[in-house]
């Protein structure tokens, strides 16, 4: 008997069938079948993509970046809210909530000095000096020279920073200890009365904030008891421009 006479005499096997039952009235039927041929019941029931457990995990992630995204705007419009500093000898904008360190100088010097609550790292000093010396070139550069003979500073740029209304201040930025610094210098009062203004922050962002909008509004009052011996107890005196 040859091979394929043998393999023809033999039952072919069947491959067993997959079946179940219906869970509505118990007739077995093909495990692939959608529905009951004889009942009509669906047997598979609809089932939720994420289950309670990832509907819950999704609600959470949902809820964090709610909060994250608003810390971020609040953090970012913090300094969008200014209160004006009308002193007797300096006039600047400031962000509103910091506190007045209540730094004092001598007669011809002017010191006002305000720093964020609880992180002082973030702070601004603006100093107004009569008959500062030099130009506020020569100043930064001596000041940038300085800077250079100190352990731990990193000097950055050096040089004029433009301001909207065509005003340009002499500007420094460095580094030191993790705190990001900015310096600005210019001459008000018909050159009489030089100004420094210095700006701090835990972060580079939170510094390119603060100078756009402080350097430009310090304005030291150029009668002011600091620098003349003028009575300036009548609030009618104008505020003198640069």
């Amino acid at each position: 008997m040859s091979v394929e006479e043998t393999a023809a005499s033999e039952p072919a096997q069947e491959q067993p069938r997959r079946t179940r039952i219906c869970r509505v009235c118990s007739v077995e039927l093909n495990a692939a079948s959608a529905r009951c041929p004889y009942c009509g019941t669906r047997q598979f029931r609809y089932q939720p993509i994420l289950g309670w457990r990832g509907t819950l995990i999704c609600l959470v992630a949902v809820a964090a970046a709610v909060l994250i995204t608003r810390a971020v705007i609040y953090s970012e419009q913090a300094h969008d809210s200014y209160v004006y500093y009308d002193g007797d000898n300096i006039g600047a904008l400031l962000p509103t909530g910091w506190q007045n360190q209540l730094p004092s100088a001598q007669h011809g010097t002017a010191i006002v000095g305000y720093a964020k609550a609880g992180d002082p790292a973030d702070s601004v000093q603006i100093q107004a000096v009569l008959d500062a010396g030099g130009t506020p070139h020569t100043r930064l550069l001596a000041l940038h020279a300085r800077l250079g003979t100190q352990p731990g500073v990193a000097r950055g740029y050096l040089g004029l920073v433009h301001f909207p209304g065509g005003v340009a201040d002499w500007s420094l930025d460095y580094t030191l200890d993790r705190v990001d610094y900015a310096v600005f210098m210019f001459d008000a009062c018909s050159g009489a009365i030089g100004v420094t203004v210095t700006l701090s922050a835990s972060s580079e962002g939170e510094l390119g904030t603060l100078s756009t909008a402080l350097p430009e509004n310090a304005e030291p009052v150029c009668d002011g008891p600091a620098f003349s011996d003028r009575d300036r107890a009548d609030p009618s005196l104008p505020l003198a421009p640069r």
